[in-house]
């Protein structure tokens, strides 16, 4: 067994941990990574890192001798081959059978999610932009922590006066490709403009997915709220996608320390720790639009969506299936500009944007932004910047 004194910091032992989290999800990395800032600060810990089935490479656990592990328990085969180790062990959110009272770890240390506070959160902030409907779009597998997000999600709202409607697959292990069709429909039942929270990530970028091939509108008319905030999930979403922030990190931190202290003989009884939510992430998929013209509005998201290519005023018109001459005057109207200028507006931005965050040449944003030539995307950037590039760089790089 590790043992270590914190006073002098005499290593008896090195704690040699196996892992087995998710490295696929910002939510398991921030886990890892609070992990990794414990041993830093107590250790040296030697880690074995799992991210696929600790099931079938648990043989090479017992032969590199680990005194402890930290683990997600996600099929049966994993769970009997940590049980059979004897080794102290900290799971991370333990499914409903697995804890209850006759379940194998219902005496497991455990680090899990609030997730009754995360259906709070996401209940609150939704009726912040004063939605009159609500949906929520549950996990695939209906788990507890997703079942506990809908709970409180549902109780919050009904005890302001809402109804939530609710989506939960007709059968486990459905494939995307079927179940896409079938979200949809559902999602095109909905009353709208309705404020939707999905149980995770993955499952509001499948709710936005499903929007767009039902040609619902995100978030004019559903806006989507994810859980733990993926940046590289929520940036892939069309819209970007809003999500709630988990405090993962500091989850993945706890979990070390309650391991360190069943490594040391220092804690018999279980203990539990809340990775609680500490925000959001505020994005397009929940930004509601300011415009009253639902015409006007659809077509400026259009303009703006498709501001990486020389978008012609009729296909603006042809979108919003209105004619020319009719979409200038409202535009005009509505926004005190013309359809022309509010495309050279979002091109701007968009070239501003890899200008600032990418290293592209101009050449290589000419091309990509359908300028044509290097020559004419630096007289467009004059004309509606008032600088040129050099000094628009200048100014914002030092």
């Amino acid at each position: 067994m590790a043992s270590w004194n914190h006073t002098n910091r005499t290593r008896l032992t090195l704690p040699r941990v196996a892992l087995l989290v998710e490295t696929s999800r910002e939510v398991g990395r921030s886990i890892l990574s609070g992990i990794e800032r414990y041993a830093r600060l107590y250790g040296p810990w030697a880690f074995h890192l799992f991210p696929g089935d600790l099931a079938q490479q648990f043989e090479e656990v017992r032969t590199w001798d680990a005194t402890g592990i930290i683990a997600r328990v996600e099929t049966p085969e994993v769970a009997q081959a940590i049980l059979d180790s004897h080794l102290p062990v900290v799971a991370l959110d333990l499914y409903e059978e697995q804890k209850n009272v006759d379940g194998p770890f219902r005496n497991t240390c455990e680090v899990h999610v609030n997730s009754a506070e995360v259906g709070r959160m996401a209940a609150r902030y939704l009726m912040e932009q004063n939605y009159e409907n609500y949906a929520y779009v549950c996990e695939v597998n209906n788990v507890l922590w997703s079942k506990e997000r809908e709970w409180t999600f549902r109780e919050t709202l009904d005890r302001a006066g809402f109804d939530c409607h609710l989506y939960t697959p007709q059968r486990k292990g459905i494939p995307w490709s079927e179940e896409i069709h079938l979200l949809g429909k559902w999602l095109d039942l909905l009353p709208k403009p309705v404020g939707l929270m999905a149980s995770m990530d993955v499952r509001g970028r499948q709710v936005i997915a499903a929007c767009q091939e039902s040609g619902i509108r995100v978030p004019e008319d559903v806006a989507v709220l994810g859980v733990d905030n993926d940046p590289l999930l929520c940036r892939m979403c069309s819209p970007r996608m809003s999500s709630i922030i988990l405090d993962s990190e500091n989850g993945g931190y706890h979990a070390a320390m309650i391991l360190d202290g069943l490594m040391r003989g220092k804690i018999h009884e279980k203990k539990t720790f809340l990775i609680n939510p500490i925000g959001i992430a505020s994005r397009e998929s929940t930004e509601r639009p300011e415009i009253s013209d639902p015409t006007i509005a659809e077509a400026v998201r259009f303009i703006h969506l498709n501001s990486m290519i020389a978008l012609s005023v009729q296909e603006v018109a042809n979108h919003v299936n209105v004619s020319r001459r009719v979409l200038e005057v409202r535009f005009q109207n509505v926004l005190g500009r013309s359809v022309l200028s509010e495309i050279c507006r979002a091109r701007l931005e968009r070239v501003k944007n890899l200008l600032l965050k990418t290293d592209m040449k101009v050449r290589e944003i000419a091309e990509a932004c359908e300028f044509g030539t290097d020559g004419y995307l630096c007289r467009f950037f004059l004309r509606e910047a008032g600088m040129t590039i050099t000094e628009f760089r200048k100014e914002n790089n030092g």
